[in-house]
């Protein structure tokens, strides 16, 4: 990496924000700026030194981490946040992601951890310990599949591969040998099943998917 990846530490512990600064001043390429003790001072700072990263306390005298997290990703699209806290932050998880953070480390992370997580989320990645990651899972609504996880017939599966190479009702109904009115009520099951509403949306959804075989 050769250009500096600017670090602000944001916690209410002197010791602790001095000793992270220091181990980061020991790394090429990464600057420690600066060092608030609150939250305010975290805006600001962050305002006057326009970090690539912020290290934060979740506990602050004056803001939650949460917040603050939110505020700096509101003002700084750009900029990665990394919590850095000693509390259980697990039910916290869901917020802080929704508030933009890079990533989260416990107090009890080891410089070389703290260093990783730094170079890792300006590359574009994080570090989830492996507990964590067993429980994430892609959130999306309980009506809506993936194409293979529909429930379709037999019928129903060779009605979406015709409508996927573009065949027109009439001619799906001349193939299977049933009215053109059998297969819209078809069509409207197979998208009800998949989440969908239209012919496109049902065919997008099965070429989003490299898996997909016409």
């Amino acid at each position: 990496m050769s250009k500096s990846i600017k670090v602000i530490v944001i916690d209410d512990h002197p010791a602790m924000a001095l000793g992270i600064s220091r181990i980061l001043e020991q790394v090429p390429h990464i600057e420690a700026v600066g060092v608030a003790t609150s939250g305010q001072e975290g805006i600001e700072l962050v305002e006057k030194e326009q970090p690539t990263v912020v290290i934060l306390d979740l506990n602050l005298p004056d803001l939650a981490g949460v917040q603050l997290a939110a505020i700096l990703k509101e003002d700084h699209p750009a900029i990665h946040i990394i919590v850095h806290t000693a509390y259980d932050y697990e039910p916290y998880f869901n917020k802080l992601v929704q508030s933009g953070v890079s990533g989260i480390l416990n107090k009890n992370a080891m410089p070389e951890e703290i260093i990783e997580m730094i170079q890792a989320v300006v590359r574009g990645f994080t570090i989830v310990p492996l507990p964590l990651f067993r429980q994430l899972q892609l959130q999306r609504p309980d009506d809506v599949k993936l194409y293979w996880e529909a429930d379709l017939s037999p019928t129903e599966q060779k009605i979406l591969m015709m409508i996927a190479d573009k065949q027109t009702n009439s001619k799906i109904a001349g193939i299977i040998h049933m009215s053109e009115s059998s297969v819209e009520n078809y069509l409207k099951k197979i998208y009800r099943k998949l989440g969908v509403r239209t012919r496109a949306e049902a065919i997008a959804k099965m070429k989003s998917d490299n898996r997909f075989q016409k």
